[in-house]
């Protein structure tokens, strides 16, 4: 199973903290966890699906939640409320308790990602994917680990208007990660 991009937006820091720890030991990205509704509206555009509490601070996910709903985001929301308080244009999406384990809900976000995305596991998007989750394995934070793959993304660009690309691409593009992260991986630290 490929590894999903998961937008995670909840305000408790220690619910915050337990998920982030359960879908990272599930292998999936976690990319947050946001507790201002507004910053995760900027991160929809970055990610593949996304857990919503219900309640954030003094607002409500629902603009999160619309904002998915337009771009084909698969998503679910947790609340203590009940799910009655969800408003009648998301009542088709899925609602979990809090707390819940994130098991149950990953499963439901990668079979609502596998139903909304064509099964192509060479395409390019899942390719940087899988560099992206590898090199979050590898590298201590998030942002040398981002520098990774885009360097590694450079030497594909630069092969490729040489005409240095096999056919088979993935292969190929881990091997660059991996040869970029023995080769520089240290300088990308800072």
């Amino acid at each position: 199973m490929n590894s999903l991009r998961i937008l995670v937006v909840e305000d408790d820091y220690f619910a915050a903290t337990r998920l982030t720890q359960e879908i990272t030991a599930a292998g999936d990205v976690v990319v947050g966890p946001f507790a201002d509704v507004h910053e995760a509206i900027s991160r929809v555009g970055t990610v593949q699906a996304a857990i919503l509490d219900v309640r954030v601070r003094d607002e409500t996910s629902f603009d999160v939640a619309d904002s998915l709903f337009r771009s084909d985001v698969p998503f679910v929301f947790l609340t203590g409320y009940g799910p009655k308080v969800i408003p009648p244009r998301f009542q088709g999406q899925r609602v979990y308790a809090k707390p819940s384990h994130a098991d149950p809900i990953l499963h439901d976000l990668h079979q609502q990602h596998r139903q909304n995305v064509p099964q192509d596991s060479e395409s390019m998007e899942t390719i940087v994917l899988d560099m992206i989750h590898r090199s979050c394995a590898v590298m201590p934070d998030r942002a040398s680990a981002d520098r990774l793959v885009e360097a590694a993304l450079l030497r594909a660009i630069a092969d490729t208007r040489e005409g240095r690309i096999p056919d088979d691409i993935r292969p190929y593009m881990m091997a660059l990660l991996d040869e970029e992260y023995r080769l520089r991986g240290r300088t990308y630290l800072h």
